[in-house]
């Protein structure tokens, strides 16, 4: 049973067209990815699926009783609501229900006289009883705590007011609320942003068993191949669909192409044969009327397109001069803000390390990384830092401005010429008509390239990165991975993504056992 239906749905923004002539039927129990680069329209062909765009051809219908629901990284929450409490509004139609419940035993006790008007009400109460109970109303705070729990939100504090937290932790709290919601219909936009693998594992099993359908963007592809049984490919303004998880998919995609570049190659020598056979006999009138014959057989053919293929992001970080052997030190360091997050930190950098640090949500990874470059002051214990250090901090949450990519690159190294600026944003894969649009117009992704491309300009022998992966699509991740390979200074990386890192790091700092030690 199709329960979402797109037919010939075409949308562009300017003279830019993002989806072109797309039709496809998404059936009870699919649980689909939709992958492509960054900048293809993924999260675009979402708000048209929920209409918050209206495409320019073409129609989205789905059944009426279908309930959709929307992980939407720029929704807002309502300020001054704890956490338990926005996580509440997933069942405002059932709280609703038990207000009308309520409502009818009040109309209860003035009708005591009228028989036929007790027992309409006791009809109309026994109903209302029994939805509540089918839809574990009474359940309702054991189902919050589940969820809280898989998705780390205890730590938060669930009285704590939503307006208290940063984006990633309200983007977690949307992630939830959408669970306990259990829509028909799931349209999750990069769920496993800023959660740690902990967290990600206990939502991959939830979607695995997940009864109803969704469709999950994710450049994750351990996540896509764990949860997913179709993928939906978005690749020069069109969309395929494969059965099959992620690596299937790659599977089928390269057999594909394969079979589609042999098929231009053989047509494109057959074409080649063909005009070399009518240059040669065109002019001979023994052979005229033959090679007119070939002329008109050319013009027949429908010639396949010759194969496209997108340019790959290619990352490079410049050199600063070699720092000392310590790059820093620590000893019995505090870190947090108000109070400790953890405390005797005892830890040494040497010039060439390269560190991932990990650890779950809220244990201090970020707050480590402000703390050695001075962005915060420790609150107790010493940091030292070593001579000649030029360090290149790449910040996991950054808010956007409506500047375009070039002035924005531009507003940070003014004397360098425009041509430059352009050129060191097409290496990160920024194409015209993204460095010409506002930063707030790109998706997560691109202005995460915009991000990267300023660290690349900037010179420096110890790169603080946190969280860059996040938003950033498979080649772009590869790409930033053979970048900080080939970097021969020092690295403090924090990633859950064990796939990105494992294999090129020198250690790794564990921040949970440090928290524990």
């Amino acid at each position: 049973m199709s329960i979402l239906s797109v037919e010939n749905l075409s949308f562009g923004f300017g003279d830019k067209t993002l989806l072109k002539n797309i039709s496809f039927n998404l059936f009870k129990g699919d649980h689909a990815g939709l992958v492509g680069v960054n900048g293809t329209g993924k999260t675009t062909f979402f708000n048209i699926l929920t209409g918050r765009l209206i495409p320019d051809e073409g129609k989205v219908s789905h059944p009426s009783s279908i309930n959709i629901g929307y992980l939407d990284q720029h929704a807002e929450l309502e300020d001054g609501l704890s956490i338990r409490d926005t996580l509440k509004t997933a069942f405002k139609v059932l709280y609703d229900k038990e207000g009308q419940m309520l409502h009818i035993g009040d109309r209860l006790s003035y009708a005591k006289e009228n028989g036929n008007e007790t027992e309409k009400l006791l009809r109309e109460l026994g109903a209302l009883q029994d939805e509540l109970f089918a839809s574990d109303f009474y359940k309702i705070d054991s189902l919050i705590d589940n969820v809280a729990g898989g998705l780390g939100l205890f730590p938060l504090g669930m009285d704590t007011h939503v307006d208290k937290l940063s984006g990633g932790q309200r983007t977690k709290v949307k992630l939830a609320r959408l669970l306990l919601g259990n829509p028909d219909l799931m349209l999750l936009d990069e769920p496993t942003n800023y959660l740690d693998r902990e967290h990600i594992d206990w939502l991959s099993e939830h979607l695995i068993n997940y009864p109803n359908s969704f469709i999950v963007i994710s450049h994750d592809t351990e996540f896509l191949n764990r949860i997913t049984n179709v993928i939906y490919h978005i690749e020069f303004s069109n969309l395929k669909r494969y059965p099959g998880n992620y690596n299937t998919f790659l599977r089928l995609k390269d057999d594909e192409t394969k079979r589609y570049i042999d098929q231009f190659n053989k047509q494109q020598k057959e074409i080649a044969k063909m005009e070399d056979f009518i240059n040669k006999n065109i002019v001979r009138a023994t052979t005229t009327k033959r090679a007119q014959s070939r002329r008109k057989q050319l013009e027949k053919i429908e010639r396949i397109e010759k194969p496209k293929f997108l340019p790959k992001p290619v990352f490079s970080f410049l050199p600063a001069r070699e720092s000392t052997r310590v790059v820093f030190t620590s000893n019995r360091m505090d870190i947090g803000y108000s109070y400790p997050i953890i405390s005797n930190l005892s830890l040494k950098l040497e010039k060439g390390e390269k560190i991932a640090i990990t650890g779950c949500n809220g244990i201090g990874k970020s707050t480590l990384l402000k703390t050695i470059m001075g962005v915060i002051p420790p609150l107790g214990g010493m940091v030292e830092l070593g001579g000649f250090l030029y360090p290149v901090y790449f910040e996991q949450e950054v808010k956007v401005n409506d500047r375009t990519p070039i002035e924005e690159v531009w507003n940070a190294f003014p004397k360098k010429p425009q041509s430059e600026i352009r050129a060191a944003l097409g290496k990160c894969g920024l194409k015209q008509e993204h460095v010409l649009q506002s930063m707030t117009k790109l998706s997560g992704g691109e202005q995460a390239k915009v991000r990267l491309c300023k660290l690349m300009m900037t010179p420096g022998n110890w790169l603080l990165l946190d969280e860059p992966t996040n938003h950033l699509d498979v080649n772009a991740k590869q790409a930033l991975k053979e970048a900080l390979i080939k970097f021969n200074g020092t690295v403090l990386l924090v990633c859950h993504e064990k796939e990105f890192y494992d294999g090129w790091v020198t250690d790794v700092w564990n921040m949970e056992e440090y928290a524990l030690s």
